[in-house]
């Protein structure tokens, strides 16, 4: 029976977990930005950032976990450029996972917090399994932008004061100021989009849009949806228009579970084009009332 000394089975065992779950890198600790700290790992790898304000834009093209260690309340990604299409994080990867940070300051023409991009992705289009999780996206033209990529998760996050001003600009693009803006077409699809369990509101057009394409087994669970559509009004403050859209999709969406603020309008959850979704126990209330409590990601 052939014997290993136990120090090189240990070795041997600690290379195989290391290979398997991947390096954790720090930020500032072994990189000063979040975009640098990307640049060096691999996939994998875990990024931990230290709490403080990191003013950036970061393409994560790796599979990789970027995490604010203590949290969205301590720790914020600004865009420090937000011309159009610029992103506070752009990415491009599929396994990729962004936690804990407070996302803001992407200001420009279809600007996100998050854009989940799949449409360069390399070696082939579309990516898959990215999730944003207990963040803060606010102050962005759009909270998180999902396009050309699967199995989405945006769960467990505060998304809000998401603004474009369609009056002054003269610009009206349907999705500019939504919370999350899933954008699908005809050969960019984006099955399985999930977004549960968050708090959606006062964004100035939708709190979620679902646009043009296909997203087969989506779901919008969970979330507490209030005060958001000021857009249609020259009125400060004054919300009146649409939380959910549905507009000229395809596959099933399920949409259940959310407790909505009634809207001026009565259009809470609007479908148009989109045969296959379904709206089940979404309850509608006239006050936010005790159960809708502010959040805390």
């Amino acid at each position: 029976m052939k014997r290993v000394a136990v120090p090189a089975l240990v070795c041997v065992l600690a290379l195989a977990i290391s290979a398997c779950f991947g390096a954790t890198i720090t930020v500032p600790g072994d990189h000063a930005t979040i975009g640098d700290a990307v640049a060096a790992a691999s996939d994998g790898d875990i990024i931990n950032v230290s709490p403080g304000t990191y003013v950036e834009n970061v393409l994560v093209d790796k599979s990789v976990s970027i995490r604010g260690a203590q949290g969205a309340g301590v720790t914020t990604v600004t865009a420090e450029s937000n011309g159009e299409s610029e992103h506070v994080f752009w990415v491009s990867a599929s396994d990729v996972t962004i936690s804990g940070f407070t996302i803001t300051g992407a200001t420009g023409k279809w600007g996100s917090g998050v854009c989940i991009d799949g449409y360069e992705a390399e070696p082939s289009p579309g990516i898959s399994d990215v999730t944003i999780s207990k963040c803060i996206l606010e102050a962005n033209t759009i909270g998180a932008t999902v396009f050309w990529a699967e199995n989405s998760m945006i769960v467990n996050n505060s998304i809000r004061h998401n603004v474009w001003d369609h009056f002054n600009t003269n610009l009206w693009f349907w999705g500019l100021g939504s919370g999350v803006l899933v954008w699908p077409t005809s050969t960019a699809p984006c099955p399985g989009t999930q977004i549960v369990n968050n708090e959606i509101y006062e964004n100035d057009e939708f709190a979620a849009l679902f646009q043009a394409g296909d997203v087969s087994g989506s779901r919008v669970n969970g979330n507490n949806l209030y005060k958001n559509g000021a857009y249609s009004s020259e009125s400060p403050g004054d919300w009146n228009w649409v939380e959910l859209a549905f507009w000229s999709i395809q596959g099933s969406v399920k949409v259940s579970g959310n407790k909505i603020l009634a809207t001026a309008t009565g259009w809470d959850i609007w479908i148009a084009g989109a045969p296959d979704v379904k709206v089940v126990g979404n309850p509608v209330r006239e006050d936010l009332g005790p159960n809708i409590p502010m959040p805390t990601p």
